[in-house]
C-alpha cells in the first residue's frame, strides 16, 4: 500500500522483483494473481494507456529517452493522452524551470544529453502526463552521486510543489535513508519488511535480503 502523497521506496537485491511490480501497476507486465487498485479505480486488466489516464506515470530504468528527438520533442511525447493545449504549454514551461539546463538545450537532440540531463528529461516527460502518482525505476542508476543528489532534490521538490505521490526503487539504502521516506525491502518477490527507511538502512533484515542469512554466529 502507498497513501496519497507518500514517498516510498522499494528496495531490494536484483531480481527480488522491483521493477516488475512497477510494470505490474502500470499494466506492462500482466499479474498472476491479486489485484491492483488505486483511488477504488482496479487496474488489474487495463492497458497501460488506460492507466496513465488515472494518473499513473512511470519514468523507466534506463531513462529510455528518444534520442533522435529534441528535448522539446520528448517532452510532447509525454502529453499523448491530454488534450488541454494551454495547460501543456504551460506545464512545459514548468519543466524548464524545474531543470533548467532541458529548457536552455530544448532543441537539442536528446541523445546528446549528458546521462543526468536525460534523467531530467524522462522526469519532465512523466510530469508532462499530469500525474498523481509516479513510479521511478532506479533514477540513481549510472550518475555520479553529485547529479543523483541534484535529482533526488528535484523530485522531492516537485513532491512538495504538486502534492506528488512517489514510489522509487532505490538499490541505496543509504541514499533512502538521507531523502527520507518509507521503504518497502523485497527479496525473492516477497516483502520482508515495511517501515522507516532510516531505520531500515541500518537493520540486519536489510543485510539479510541482500547477502543471505547472517552466518557470524557461526564463525569464530
Amino acid at each position: 500500500t502507498v497513501e496519497e502523497g507518500e514517498r516510498l521506496f522499494l528496495s531490494g537485491p536484483h531480481g527480488a522483483g522491483q521493477s516488475s511490480l512497477l510494470k505490474a501497476v502500470c499494466g506492462a507486465v500482466a499479474t498472476s494473481h491479486g489485484r491492483i487498485e488505486v483511488d477504488g479505480d482496479m487496474l488489474t486488466g487495463q492497458s497501460p494507456e488506460a492507466i496513465a489516464r488515472l494518473g499513473l506515470t512511470m519514468v523507466p530504468e534506463g531513462r529510455e529517452i528518444f534520442g533522435t528527438l529534441t528535448v522539446e520533442e520528448n517532452l510532447r511525447v509525454g502529453t499523448g493522452i491530454r488534450h488541454d493545449t494551454e495547460a501543456i504549454e504551460t506545464d512545459i514551461d514548468e519543466v524548464y524551470q524545474s531543470f533548467p539546463i532541458l529548457g536552455e538545450r530544448r532543441h537539442a537532440n536528446a541523445g546528446a544529453l549528458s546521462g543526468g540531463q536525460q534523467q531530467m528529461l524522462a522526469i519532465g516527460r512523466g510530469l508532462m502526463t499530469s500525474p498523481k502518482l509516479m513510479l521511478v525505476d532506479e533514477p540513481s542508476l549510472g550518475l555520479a552521486p553529485n547529479i543523483v543528489d541534484q535529482v533526488y532534490e528535484t523530485l522531492i521538490n516537485l513532491q512538495n510543489e504538486r502534492g506528488l505521490t512517489l514510489i522509487i526503487v532505490e538499490q541505496s539504502s543509504a541514499r533512502a535513508a538521507r531523502v527520507g521516506g518509507r521503504m518497502v525491502l523485497l527479496g525473492g518477490g516477497k516483502v520482508m519488511g515495511d517501515g522507516d527507511a532510516a531505520t531500515f538502512a541500518e537493520s540486519d533484515l536489510l543485510k539479510e535480503a541482500y547477502f543471505g542469512q547472517d552466518k557470524s554466529e557461526d564463525a569464530t
